[in-house]
């Protein structure tokens, strides 16, 4: 290469860095660029618009919650009236009692028999039972079922501890209510309206006319009917007081040894019921998709219309330089034509 060419060569390269260098210090060429990195971070806002919505509504849930909570703990202060009723002494002999005891055993029919004879024994009963026999013909390989009896009070402790000698517990739990307060409240009832039915007896007697009797034995049998009501209910306590439940639920361990449990019984079931969930979680992630794409879509308008711009102002910018470059190349090859003439 001879030393014009290497100065001409120089000068194209040169004028070639100029161009880039003005280029990049063009005030449009940094306003494109800020418009694509803004397009980019409106983008990324998009994508984690959604689960920023679903925590705002998860706060607003547990604040609305926290408010409900803080209301309910404020109505529930005791009123005076409430402070008041505290004065009442407690009265353990108004207090009902009940038991629920799960029984393994090995012999079912001899373990419900001693449960009955029991309960009859300690001077309660046998309120309800049922059973459900092993059977092969049924598919059913040990016994089972259940029996409910009242035993009086003070044997409750005492029949409850016995019941679990005759088998493996698998569960125990006892509960009381206590109905002292309920009680006197309905006792005070029932006592004024006897009350009430004495006066209305006086009056019956000194009715002066039919119109009278009338209206006072129409009042009579309004308050006899709630006298009658009341003291049902206050029998029906008494009989829970007196006699506590107790409901045992037994199951027999021993299985039939001509009856094979095959583990592919229910396989066919169990297959189905993968597939169907399976089913299920493809169809969750292609809506959860479906969501997703309609969310972006505004977002990716703007991403795709700047990115047009971008390329059409870059391909101007090249048909810019090309012919810049031509130019150059054309007064270098003018000017070796000079020199050569």
């Amino acid at each position: 290469m001879d030393q014009e060419d290497l100065k001409l060569t120089n000068k194209t390269s040169g004028s070639y860095r100029y161009e880039n260098d003005k280029l990049f210090r063009s005030p449009k060429y940094w306003l494109w660029g800020m418009v694509v990195i803004l397009s980019l971070m409106i983008v990324a806002g998009g994508c984690f618009s959604g689960s920023i919505q679903e925590n705002a509504k998860t706060a607003a849930n547990d604040s609305i919650v926290s408010d409900q909570a803080a209301g309910e703990t404020a109505n529930a202060v005791p009123v005076p009236e409430a402070t008041a009723n505290a004065s009442i002494p407690f009265d353990t002999s108004k207090i009902i009692y009940s038991g629920n005891i799960s029984l393994n055993t090995e012999d079912y029919q001899n373990t419900f028999a001693k449960i009955s004879n029991y309960a009859v024994e300690i001077g309660g009963f046998v309120q309800d039972s049922g059973s459900n026999y092993g059977s092969e013909q049924a598919s059913v390989q040990a016994s089972s079922g259940y029996i409910s009896i009242r035993v009086p009070s003070d044997k409750f402790s005492e029949a409850m501890a016995q019941i679990e000698t005759w088998g493996s517990p698998i569960s125990s739990n006892v509960s009381s209510t206590n109905i002292s307060q309920q009680y006197q409240d309905i006792q005070a009832q029932l006592d004024n309206l006897k009350i009430q039915e004495s006066r209305l007896l006086e009056y019956l007697k000194q009715a002066a006319n039919v119109t009278e009797m009338l209206a006072i034995e129409s009042e009579l049998n309004r308050v006899r009917t709630e006298i009658d009501s009341l003291t049902t209910t206050i029998k029906n306590w008494d009989t829970e007081i007196a006699y506590s439940t107790i409901y045992v639920s037994l199951y027999e361990k021993r299985l039939s040894s001509t009856v094979v449990n095959s583990p592919f019984s229910q396989i066919l079931s169990k297959i189905g019921e993968g597939f169907v969930t399976s089913i299920n979680v493809i169809l969750y992630i292609l809506a959860f998709l479906v969501v997703l794409i309609f969310r972006l879509v505004p977002f990716a308008a703007i991403v795709g219309l700047g990115f047009f711009i971008f390329i059409k102002i870059r391909k101007k910018r090249k048909n810019s330089k090309n012919n810049t470059t031509k130019t150059e190349a054309g007064k270098i090859d003018d000017e070796r034509t000079e020199n050569k003439n």
